[in-house]
């Protein structure tokens, strides 16, 4: 019969191996008044950059609404004109206008497929 390594004897050289390989050394924090400056002014220039583009970020996102907004503007303004001009042309001269219509459904299409239509959310049933 095998005679085992008592347990306590075992834990104890397992943390002795362990204990050796994690011994890392820690840099001592140099209290020079010099690098210290130099550690905070690079900080501070690092957090200005950040803010400098989160601006940026902010401001490009805001431009980029602003000219979608207006697009849809643009393009609901262009459907209410061709509307005034079909429905003008339907009730004085009492005529269809075939090529005004299809120009009225494509401004209507195009306006719904626009960034600013809003879109109805689906159900599953």
């Amino acid at each position: 019969m095998r005679r085992l390594v008592p347990l306590p004897l075992f834990l104890f050289f397992c943390a002795c191996l362990l204990d050796a390989q994690s011994q890392t050394q820690i840099p001592a924090i140099n209290p020079d008044p010099v690098s210290l400056a130099s550690r905070q002014f690079e900080l501070f220039t690092r957090l200005t950059e950040e803010r400098k583009a989160d601006q940026l970020r902010h401001s490009s996102a805001a431009r980029d609404e602003l000219i979608a907004r207006k697009q849809f503007w643009d393009k609901a303004n262009q459907f209410v004109t061709i509307w005034e001009d079909f429905a003008s042309r339907l009730n004085d001269k009492q005529t269809f206008d075939v090529k005004l219509a299809k120009k009225l459904s494509k401004a209507f299409h195009e306006l719904e497929k626009s960034d600013g239509w809003p879109v109805r959310e689906q159900t599953n049933r």
